[in-house]
């Protein structure tokens, strides 16, 4: 007697059987049967049918829905009727990918069949593996991946490289944290004994060539849009080559057969864990789309740097720790309201100005070069950017609160933590005392035909480097000169600062938004200091030793705009301001000038002093003549956002010396941009990093949130130059801002 579950399962069978049966004999089809070696049954695979008419057909075996022209049979394929010939690709996990020709008159006489090899068994051992089995297969790759944290996310890279292309390829996964280099890993591991030139050759260069190096980055937590499958793409594997490799299209596409077999933890089908080949620069970009049929027809997917890039909502910008009050503002707020490396910020949009503080969270995607950025890596704090941060479940319940906060490996963390644990945090983060040197003996106003990097100490880093620059690139470098030391300290110790003006800087502080009480400190401690009138200079020297100042940051915020004022309410010495009104003169005649802070505590190795400072625009006359405005590049010295940021790296004050740059200012820009002489999106290819803008519009802290074109230049196949765009300006979304040749 047959029982009640069995008698299910024998219908089922029958009507699977008949129903493959019909499926063979259907006259609008014809059969394509698929096995492996010795007849052995294949019972999983993926078909993709390239027809006469241009289209690209599809079918996953044997899950595919019904409805398809392509479908499935009983170990293989039925084929919709064609005219002429098409181009059949098959691929199964664990086998050799197959792609064959084939011919309606062939087909409509015996059919095709088509044999897949299996792979051979993957060899693995401490410098390398040929491949990665199913599951187990992404914890190799991750154990062998070079970690790292991107703009896109955690990151994780292995190079491979494919040896013996003219015969049977064998391809090498190696151990990146142990082989970070191609020509390093076959010479010292697969033992060939080539020059760099030799390898270079015979790996980068020519169709005829015989192996081919590239990498594969893993982004576990990515999610892109992707034209190729019209859909978002998540955790994608990422096939990338040098920029300089000038392999074409079809050799691409090649390696990506080679990568794909023995990548058994990506997916074949679908938008998840796919390998997607990404073009290196433009002009990889430009052949790939004019030959993109070539990938269409065996279904490799592709992504432009553009979609990778283009889905942003989240950057882990700098690792770090923080603890801090965790708190919400808008840039607005930020303006008015005092803040210290003992607070963590939530920024609705990118403010242009970035006091110290123990760490920041945007919601605006931020440029690397964005002041918020450059600030962060020199603060080594942690910076991120979040869509809707400020509602995001992992982060608005800590809003208000004191906590930890930390960026590492790709991922942060945000937790409530006690005043204890903070206290000692940050004692343990302030070094050593730091005192800049100068020199305050030099007199004059020397053209930058006169410096170098040596009166660095005269003039400023900044003096020097324009200067220095001007040198290497005279046709492409403003002319200019610099005002040395020391007329800031011979301003500083002339100005005089007493009750009247101590009441004059109370008048304004009352009229912006700080609060009364900040005022009112401020000017009591100002009067009880200038009670009897004293020099500028012995001034700040006593403001900074009292209490009241250094433990409370809203007063010592309101001090700091006095010291300012006081800058701006005395005349330079007439003989000096004979002596730069002159020179501006001489040079530039009546056309604008900028008056360029150059300190000695910024654009130094270990701290830039980004955007601390303050620059500003003048004349040779009139009221805005540069012995007038002089006195405002001076008084920056004590912007707020410098006194805090210098306070947090234990900078002496007193020893910050204030010199000025005068170059020529541009009336009227094409576009203005920020360039890093590194390839900091990928450190691994030579190369530079560039954001750009239109016209004047701010490139790092855009007033409207514009964001700017991104891209790095690097090498182009044929050893020139090329850009590799990241992201069109939103200003100009449809072309670039410059052109190839510019």
């Amino acid at each position: 007697m047959i029982t009640h579950p069995t008698r299910w399962i024998l219908l089922a069978a029958l009507l699977a059987l008949l129903a493959g049966c019909d499926d063979e004999k259907s006259p609008d089809r014809w059969s394509v049967t698929i096995h492996g070696e010795g007849d052995s049954p294949i019972t999983s695979f993926r078909g993709i049918l390239a027809l006469p008419d241009g289209r690209v057909l599809s079918v996953s075996c044997p899950d595919s829905g019904p409805g398809t022209e392509l479908t499935c049979r009983s170990q293989g394929l039925n084929i919709p009727h064609f005219q002429g010939a098409a181009r059949l690709t098959v691929k199964a996990v664990g086998y050799h990918f197959q792609s064959v020709d084939l011919t309606a008159s062939e087909l409509a006489a015996s059919g095709h069949t088509v044999t897949l090899f299996a792979l051979p068994d993957f060899e693995q051992n401490d410098d390398y593996t040929t491949g990665f089995a199913g599951e187990s297969g992404l914890q190799t790759f991750t154990d062998m991946a070079w970690p790292s944290s991107t703009e896109l996310g955690e990151a994780l890279l292995v190079k491979f490289y494919i040896d013996n292309l003219e015969d049977e390829p064998r391809v090498y996964f190696q151990n990146t944290l142990r082989h970070p280099i191609h020509y390093d890993f076959v010479r010292q591991v697969l033992g060939k004994p080539l020059s760099p030139t030799e390898f270079s050759l015979e790996t980068y260069r020519g169709t005829d060539r015989r192996a081919m190096a590239g990498s594969i980055l893993y982004y576990p937590n990515l999610t892109t849009s992707s034209a190729f499958l019209g859909a978002q793409t998540a955790a994608p594997f990422v096939l990338t080559f040098f920029p300089s490799d000038d392999l074409t299209v079809t050799q691409a596409l090649g390696a990506h057969r080679l990568i794909e077999e023995r990548l058994g933890c990506a997916s074949l089908e679908g938008a998840g864990h796919r390998l997607a080949y990404v073009p290196a620069g433009e002009t990889q970009e430009q052949q790939l789309t004019q030959q993109q049929l070539t990938f269409l027809q065996e279904d490799a997917a592709w992504l432009l740097r553009q979609e990778l890039y283009g889905n942003m909502h989240q950057q882990l910008l700098n690792p770090g720790i923080a603890y801090g009050t965790l708190r919400l503002m808008t840039p607005e707020e930020l303006a008015t309201t005092a803040v210290s490396f003992a607070d963590i910020l939530i920024l609705t949009r990118l403010p242009n100005d970035l006091p110290v503080v123990g760490g920041t969270i945007t919601e605006e995607l931020q440029t690397p070069l964005a002041h918020i950025n450059v600030a962060a890596r020199n603060r080594g704090t942690p910076n991120m950017a979040l869509l809707n941060a400020s509602t995001d479940e992992r982060i608005a319940p800590f809003i208000g609160k004191l906590v930890r906060f930390e960026i590492k490996e790709g991922l942060f963390t945000l937790e409530e933590t006690t005043q204890t644990e903070a206290e000692q945090y940050w004692a343990s983060i302030h070094g050593d005392p730091v005192f800049p040197g100068a020199d305050l003996l030099s007199l004059g106003l020397p053209r930058f035909s006169e410096l170098s990097f040596d009166d660095s100490l005269s003039v400023g880093v900044k003096a020097a480097n324009l200067a220095e620059l001007r040198h290497i690139l005279p046709d492409n470098t403003s002319d200019g000169f610099a005002v040395p030391f020391y007329y800031y300290q011979e301003f500083l110790g002339q100005a005089t600062v007493d009750a009247t003006l101590c009441q004059e800087a109370h008048a304004q502080c009352a009229a912006s938004p700080r609060t009364q009480e900040a005022c009112d400190g401020a000017r009591d401690l100002c009067i009880t200091q200038a009670a009897t009138p004293l020099s500028l200079d012995t001034y700040v020297t006593s403001l900074l030793d009292l209490d009241s100042f250094k433990h409370n940051s809203t007063i010592r915020e309101a001090s700091l705009a006095g010291v300012r004022y006081f800058f701006t309410a005395t005349p330079v010495d007439p003989d000096f301001a004979y002596l730069l009104d002159r020179r501006v003169a001489e040079i530039f005649g009546s056309g604008k000038v900028k008056l360029r802070s150059s300190t000695n505590a910024e654009d130094l190795p270990n701290f830039s002093g980004a955007g601390l400072y303050t620059s500003y625009g003048a004349h040779a006359s009139g009221d805005d003549r540069a012995s007038l405005v002089i006195r405002q590049t001076w008084a920056s010295v004590w912007n707020w956002a410098a006194f805090e940021e210098r306070a947090f790296w234990n900078i002496d004050h007193l020893s910050v010396k204030m010199g000025v740059a005068v170059n020529m200012a541009f009336s009227s820009e094409a576009a203005n941009g920020v360039i890093i002489s590194q390839n900091i999106a990928d450190p691994t290819v030579e190369g530079m990093y560039v954001n750009v803008q239109l016209g004047e519009i701010a490139v790092t802290n855009p007033e409207g949130g514009e964001l700017p074109e991104i891209y790095s230049i690097i090498r182009n196949p044929q050893g020139g130059w090329q850009p590799s765009y990241y992201r069109y300006s939103s200003l100009s979304m449809e072309t670039p801002i410059m052109t190839t040749h510019e």
